[in-house]
């Protein structure tokens, strides 16, 4: 077995899978997760991370245990000088293979998953450091490298069978549009002027009840949304749990937003039509993929222009002239094909 080689499924019972990335970041890795998974049918994986991430792939993966990597008890591993606390050791014992998702190898980090007795620790570069190439195939690339081969079908998550009760029941009959105009960047927004236009236009010409989502990344307009949503007898959603996000995203027949983690959740979760306005960040990287998922890039002769995940643009002035009439037909072709 050569030194990159992942062990064989006979030899794993216990898989650690460390990714701490956003939650667009960690359902760009959702097909090398499940190839992983279909890999090592038997094993018992445990993720850690962000709690509110994983929960969205329990499912779908089948985890035994999701850890939150925020607690203090994780932090020795980054003291290379420290001995290992007996508690850090026991959580770990047992463990044939642990899978660390990063921009950048942390060499102290993974050589004490080592020292904790972990057979096997081997990093994963969380998206490409150059090129055009999408995070997908990147990871997928990596992996048939480590002997794993990937998953050809688009990924879908499933639904948790509570995730529904974490979600308001909506107003009958439908059909349903989402739109999530805030994102981890406020260069990666949509104006909201030109939501209001879309939405509004959407409504009213092609029968669709409008579902304005909000989460902490909406937090500096939701006021504007709230007097939006009121005056149009539009329904906001504030502050559900992710979960719940994807319970009422599955109901809905076209979504409509930016570069940002409920685009890809809309995507993962199988909605007919979803519309993605990329503006600074490259969308031959980070785009969702599916058969429903179209997207518009703002006319600028400079986008993409984001190193990497860095955004160096002073203003967002690319996506501010993406025309809302060109939205809207894009839109309204999502619809009716579906």
């Amino acid at each position: 077995m050569s030194p990159r080689e992942l062990p064989p499924p006979g030899a794993v019972e216990k898989i650690l899978i460390w990714h701490q990335g956003a939650l667009g970041d960690l359902l760009l890795a959702g097909p090398a997760l499940l190839a992983l998974r279909h890999h090592y049918p038997q094993a018992r994986i445990t993720a850690l991370g962000q709690p509110h991430f994983w929960a969205l792939l329990t499912p779908t993966l089948s985890l035994e245990a999701v850890w939150n990597s925020a607690a203090a008890l994780w932090s020795p591993l980054f003291l290379a000088d420290s001995p290992l606390p007996p508690s850090l050791q026991e959580r770990l014992g047992g463990m044939q293979l642990a899978l660390v998702f990063g921009p950048q190898p942390h060499p102290t980090l993974l050589a004490r998953l080592a020292q904790a007795g972990i057979s096997q620790v081997q990093w994963l570069p969380s998206w490409p450091e150059d090129g055009p190439e999408a995070v997908g195939a990147f990871l997928a690339g990596h992996l048939e490298r480590l002997g794993v081969t990937g998953l050809q079908e688009p990924f879908r998550l499933l639904l948790g069978e509570d995730w529904r009760d974490q979600a308001p029941i909506l107003p009958e009959p439908g059909p349903f549009l989402a739109v999530a105009p805030g994102s981890g960047h406020p260069c990666k927004n949509w104006p909201l002027s030109h939501y209001y236009e879309v939405t509004r236009t959407l409504a009213w010409e092609q029968g669709l009840q409008v579902i304005w989502l909000a989460g902490p990344a909406e937090a500096p307009f939701l006021p504007y949304l709230k007097g939006l949503a009121a005056a149009q007898g539009h329904l906001l959603l504030a502050d559900l749990p992710l979960t719940g996000v994807a319970a009422v995203l599955a109901r809905c027949r076209l979504y409509l937003g930016g570069d940002s983690g409920l685009t890809h959740l809309a995507a993962a979760v199988g909605v007919p039509g979803v519309l993605a306005l990329f503006g600074p960040t490259d969308p031959r990287v980070w785009a969702p993929k599916g058969e429903g998922v179209r997207v518009l890039q703002a006319p600028c002769r400079k986008a993409p222009c984001a190193s990497g995940r860095e955004i160096t643009c002073p203003e967002p002035r690319c996506l501010e002239n993406l025309a809302p009439g060109l939205v809207l037909k894009t839109a309204t072709a999502l619809w009716q094909r579906g």
